[in-house]
């Protein structure tokens, strides 16, 4: 074998265990995000105003689910965009939900200053560890998540999420 041969081959085997070692690290994260979206369901957080509110009563829906807080200036840049994409998918089985990273206090004065209609939840620094096991590492702000009505975690996004992007992620899915 030349070197040229010999080179083609050893590149086709490196792609060969790349292309290996990505499907296995997929399949092997499915599992544990179909998990981390169960868990999510069992959840229940007070929203802003001190009333419990349980993960479940968004299931079997499209779910936009936003970690974010009050002193993250890029989650309280996009705020306002997630709230118009509530209102105009609400009718389309979709929910936009925030998870805030935050104190009740601080998320009470946010709602009603920015004057918001989707929910916004209180974690506080569990909702770090949430947003971890749905695929954010860093536990960084803001990160978002769609989720399927069957529960699929089917995308992700860290850091600002323009309106645009997460209509087009919506409207890919709705379409079908």
């Amino acid at each position: 074998m030349n070197r040229r041969n010999a080179l083609i081959a050893a590149s086709g085997g490196s792609a060969l265990l790349a292309g290996g070692g990505l499907a296995w690290f997929v399949l092997r994260t499915q599992p544990e995000t179909a998990a981390a979206v169960a868990a999510l369901y069992g959840q229940t957080f007070d929203d802003a105003r001190g009333v419990a509110q349980p993960m479940d009563q968004w299931r079997h829906r499209w779910l936009v689910v936003n970690f974010w807080a009050t002193w993250c200036a890029p989650c309280v840049e996009e705020m306002p965009g997630l709230q118009r994409v509530a209102r105009d998918y609400a009718d389309r089985k979709v929910a936009v939900v925030g998870i805030g990273i935050d104190r009740a206090d601080a998320i009470r004065r946010f709602q009603a200053d920015l004057k918001l209609e989707l929910p916004l939840l209180v974690a506080g620094a569990t909702g770090s560890d949430i947003a971890r096991t749905l695929g954010n590492p860093t536990g960084a702000l803001p990160y978002t998540v769609l989720i399927s009505p069957t529960g699929e975690l089917v995308q992700s996004h860290l850091g600002l999420l323009q309106p645009e992007m997460l209509r087009s992620w919506l409207d890919a899915r709705l379409s079908h």
